[in-house]
């Protein structure tokens, strides 16, 4: 099997490490985020879209401004971004800890005179960005060696989640954390299923619907597609889609949303999506059946933001074995690096 592949399915023994050394560091955790009023989460490509999430998720959970920048933005926007910097906390999401925007977007803002503190999101130990960082969280147990990030990124939602819902003694979010780690072989081998009954399916691009908390996860999956199998994606807030993207969805969409309580405007949504002839893939927490939809349920209510592990280990697995189809390697796509050095 693809290392790609293995790395999916060692997703869910990762993250129940990364829940212990959470626990185990959660004194430092604490103190940082309770030292901080104001955060801004910097990533590239793949963690710009975690970023995200974890600014949604910060400021949903907490109230506390929080903010999302590219680290490429940053570099060449230092001057004008100060003021939005200045004083924050800024969190830095990287699977290597070495990648050249992120280290050469602080020295850009130092220049400026910009006074922050960092905190860093590593997958790796003793790295550039850790040295540089007064908080740095370390799981090398995540750290994937294909190309494509899979199982790092997973964790990097698993932590910010986690982090945010022990903050705020949110218990319900805490128990469908753990929930969805307990289900998780049961979860991953029902996915499989799914995702290579879709992949043998004429869709040739691939859209992801989710809000909320969910935006950069789902954004994420999105990506994955271009990476993995290297099939046109894209990824809209849900009832967003209505406005322009609808026109390019139909018999060749794979559409994958991500849907709530029983809700008409979700459904009917999923209803004009079908009529278009689009190949629909729902999660939901719903009982019911939905006519046209492939549904899979998440085997019980779950607060809204656990369920971006199962979106994006749905999204990955539909990409992998999409990629047997289109004949792309899952883990060396052509033209792209683990990490890019400018």
């Amino acid at each position: 099997m693809a290392i790609t592949y293995n790395e999916i399915h060692d997703t869910f023994n990762a993250l129940k490490k990364t829940e212990a050394y959470l626990e185990q560091r959660w004194g430092d955790i604490e103190a940082f985020l309770k030292s901080h009023s104001r955060f801004v989460f910097v990533g590239c490509g793949s963690s710009y879209s975690l970023a995200k999430s974890m600014a949604v998720i910060c400021n949903m959970g907490s109230g506390k401004p929080a903010a999302a920048m590219a680290a490429g933005d940053l570099i060449l926007h230092a001057q004008r971004y100060r003021k939005a910097v200045d004083g924050a906390a800024v969190v830095i999401i990287s699977r290597s800890g070495r990648t050249s925007e992120l280290l050469l977007a602080l020295d850009a803002l130092e220049s400026e005179g910009c006074a922050f503190t960092v905190a860093s999101l590593i997958c790796a130990d003793d790295t550039p960005l850790g040295d540089r960082s007064s908080l740095v969280l370390s799981t090398p147990w995540a750290f994937d060696e294909s190309v494509c990030q899979t199982r790092c990124v997973t964790n990097f939602y698993f932590i910010a989640a986690y982090v945010s819902a022990k903050i705020t003694g949110d218990q319900a979010v805490m128990e469908d954390l753990r929930q969805v780690l307990a289900d998780g072989a049961e979860y991953i081998a029902g996915a499989e299923d799914l995702a290579k009954s879709l992949s043998g399916r004429a869709w040739t691009h691939a859209v992801v619907l989710a809000d909320a908390e969910l935006e950069g996860i789902a954004e994420e999956g999105s990506l994955v597609f271009k990476e993995v199998c290297q099939l046109p994606s894209n990824y809209h807030h849900l009832l967003d889609v209505r406005h322009g993207p609808m026109v390019l969805i139909g018999k060749e969409t794979l559409v994958i949303a991500v849907i709530g309580e029983s809700n008409k405007l979700e459904r009917d949504l999923l209803a004009d999506l079908q009529k278009k002839g689009a190949v629909i893939a729902a999660l939901s927490t719903i009982p019911e059946e939905i006519d046209g939809v492939q549904l899979t349920r998440l085997g019980r209510p779950e607060s809204h933001v656990a369920c971006g592990i199962p979106l994006i280990i749905l999204c990955q697995l539909i990409a992998y074995h999409k990629s047997i189809v289109t004949g792309a390697d899952p883990d060396k796509p052509t033209g792209l690096d683990p990490w890019i050095s400018l």
